[in-house]
C-alpha cells in the first residue's frame, strides 16, 4: 500500500512538470519565436516548479524512511513478543511446581482450639465438608492453600477483626499464623507471582490490552483460597507494593462473597475486585 502511494506521487510530479513544459502559452510564445531573452525567462520559470519537485522529493525521502522505521519497530515488537511469551511461559510452569509443592500443617494452637468446642473425640471440623485436624496430616497444592485459609480466617473471627477494620491486626495474624510459620514454603511462591505480574506490568512494549490478556491467564491458574492468601500476603509490609499489582491485575475477582471477601474489600479499592476485560 506504501509502495503503491509513493509510486503515484513520484507519477504526479511527472505529470506536473510535462505540463508546465508543454503548456500552449509558454511554447508559443517562447518557443515558436525563439529569442534569447524569452528562453532564458522561459528557463527561470521553471525554478518554482525546481523548488515544488525537491519539496516532493524530500517528503518522499521522508516517508520512506519512516516507513522503513516502522518496519523495523514492528520487527523488533514481534522479536520482544516471543522472547517474553517465552520466558513468561516458563515462569508460569515454574509457578505451577511451586504452587504443587507447597505444604501446609494445622499449628498445634487451631488443633486444641478445635477440639475444645467440637465433641469428644473429633478430630474434624465442619468447613465444605469433614476436615481432618489431627497432627501431622500435612497438605499440599491446592489444599495446602485450602488448610491455611481456614485456619487463618478462624484465627480473624478469634481476633474480632472480622468485624472491625483493624488492618495492624490482620497483618498481625497474618504474619504469625501463615508467613512465620510457612515462609520457606509460601514465599517462594509469591514472589514467583510476584515476578511474574512485575514484569507484565513495566514492559514497555506491551498494550494495555496484552498486558490485561497476560495477567488475567495468571489469575485462570490460582484458586479463590490463592486469590484471598496473596491479598492478606499483599498487605504486609513484607510484600513491598504487591498490593498494587494485585489491584492493576485484578486477582480478587473471582474471591466468592463471604467473609475473607467482606475482610479484602475494606483494605482494597473496587478495582482489584472488578473485570479488566
Amino acid at each position: 500500500m506504501e509502495d503503491r502511494f509513493v509510486l503515484r506521487v513520484a507519477i504526479g510530479a511527472l505529470i506536473v512538470w510535462f505540463v508546465w513544459f508543454f503548456h500552449p502559452s509558454l511554447a508559443e510564445r517562447m518557443m515558436v519565436h525563439w529569442n534569447g531573452e524569452k528562453v532564458g525567462q522561459w528557463g527561470d520559470s521553471f525554478g518554482a516548479l525546481n523548488a515544488l519537485m525537491s519539496t516532493l522529493a524530500f517528503a518522499a525521502v521522508l516517508y520512506t524512511l519512516r516507513l522503513q522505521q516502522r518496519q523495523i519497530d514492528d520487527t523488533q515488537r514481534d522479536q520482544h513478543i516471543q522472547r517474553f511469551e517465552s520466558s513468561y511461559f516458563e515462569l508460569l510452569r515454574l509457578f505451577r511446581e511451586a504452587r504443587a509443592a507447597i505444604r501446609f500443617d494445622y499449628s498445634s494452637d487451631y488443633r486444641q482450639s478445635k477440639r475444645s468446642v467440637n465433641s469428644p473425640g473429633r478430630n474434624f471440623i465442619r468447613v465444605g465438608g469433614s476436615i481432618n485436624v489431627a497432627p501431622g496430616v500435612q497438605r499440599q497444592g491446592d489444599e495446602a492453600f485450602r488448610a491455611a485459609m481456614i485456619e487463618f480466617r478462624f484465627w480473624m473471627q478469634e481476633g474480632g477483626v472480622v468485624s472491625q477494620s483493624n488492618k495492624t491486626q490482620l497483618i498481625d495474624i497474618y504474619i504469625k499464623r501463615v508467613h512465620d510459620r510457612y515462609e520457606g514454603q509460601f514465599g517462594p511462591y509469591f514472589r514467583l507471582m510476584y515476578t511474574i505480574l512485575q514484569r507484565i506490568s513495566e514492559d514497555d512494549k506491551l498494550s494495555e490490552q496484552e498486558k490485561a490478556r497476560y495477567g488475567n491467564l495468571l489469575r485462570s491458574q490460582i484458586s479463590s483460597y490463592e486469590a484471598a492468601i496473596a491479598g492478606f500476603n499483599g498487605l504486609s509490609p513484607i510484600s513491598k507494593d504487591f498490593s498494587k499489582l494485585i489491584t492493576q491485575f485484578r486477582l480478587l475477582k473471582y474471591l466468592p462473597i463471604g467473609t475473607t471477601r467482606r475482610v479484602l474489600e475494606r483494605h482494597y479499592p473496587p478495582e482489584a475486585f472488578s473485570a479488566r476485560d
